[in-house]
């Protein structure tokens, strides 16, 4: 097995995203890769407990994308599902990838199913993770401004001058009171893997991988919170919580604008399936793209 986790470059003249590509040693190239689009405020590190099992277990190249103002990708002013979804389209013609499976959480979700209206002869599957066509504010009111705030005043309290172990028993005291509102138990905070985070950890303290500025012009600005409208008629597997505050499960325009979708509900599952239930979550992915079989990799 093969995981490349070298920040990886293409040349593009609009955006060159970074991205991990996990890759087995006995590759069918004739079958389509799978790419995993995060969520707001995260990176392509939240995938590092799923990326490989779901290489292992498909037998597919898989890349984990860092989106623009994330991670180690490039800065830019503009941050809407329509940047984002160009940025896809243009990852994919670099990479020669003419047809693929498409993992996204939440708004990754969103570019995904923006991508899949565009271009639906491109995908063969899609697998949306909390995600939805339609807008956000509808279903979890306020929780973008949120965590954006959550982010914030994480970042004006950063640790310095301490351990790393010392720094993160400190950013999780900070996060503790945001806790209840962002539907985290005080556990699973305090158990939380930092290494999920676009955080980087330099010297004595932690920087944050992230456009805080244009991330929420974005989300006071009402850029990631529109409508989607369109149709997608191949096959796709909707993954959501049902303590989850956006009740994706419910949401009747997944059948109108993707009818051909089979549902997977997580019993008490919130908004962060991938990192709270990297086990189930890699099992259904697997198990959907496999067509109900699990195949391991030669390794």
């Amino acid at each position: 097995m093969l995981i490349d986790f070298c920040s990886l470059l293409y040349l593009n003249s609009k955006m060159d995203l970074k991205y991990d590509l996990y890759s087995p040693n006995y590759l069918n190239n004739n079958i389509a890769p799978v790419v995993l689009l995060h969520s707001l405020i995260e990176s392509r590190k939240t995938w590092l407990h799923t990326a490989p099992n779901i290489m292992k277990y498909t037998g597919r190249k898989v890349y984990a994308i860092d989106a623009r103002n994330h991670g180690q990708s490039p800065w830019s002013d503009e941050y809407s599902i329509d940047a984002m979804t160009n940025d896809l389209d243009e990852f994919l013609l670099q990479h020669k990838i003419s047809k693929v499976i498409l993992v996204g959480h939440s708004i990754g979700g969103k570019v995904a199913i923006e991508y899949a209206f565009r271009k639906p002869e491109n995908i063969e599957k899609l697998i949306i993770e909390e995600g939805t066509p339609r807008s956000f504010v509808e279903g979890g009111g306020k929780t973008a401004t949120l965590a954006f705030n959550f982010i914030k005043t994480v970042k004006d309290a950063m640790p310095a001058n301490m351990s790393k172990d010392e720094a993160i028993a400190t950013l999780k005291n900070i996060a503790l009171p945001f806790a209840p509102d962002l539907r985290m138990t005080e556990e699973y905070l305090l158990n939380y893997d930092f290494n999920l985070t676009p955080l980087k950890w330099e010297g004595d303290t932690f920087t944050m991988q992230l456009n805080l500025d244009a991330i929420a012009n974005a989300v006071m600005n009402s850029k990631l919170h529109q409508n989607l409208t369109g149709t997608f008629e191949g096959d796709v597997l909707l993954l959501y919580g049902s303590k989850s505050q956006f009740k994706i499960g419910s949401d009747p325009m997944f059948l109108k604008y993707l009818p051909r979708t089979k549902k997977v509900e997580f019993v008490n599952g919130g908004h962060f399936l991938h990192q709270t239930y990297p086990k189930e979550f890699t099992q259904e992915v697997a198990t959907f793209i496999n067509r109900g079989t699990i195949l391991h990799a030669k390794y």
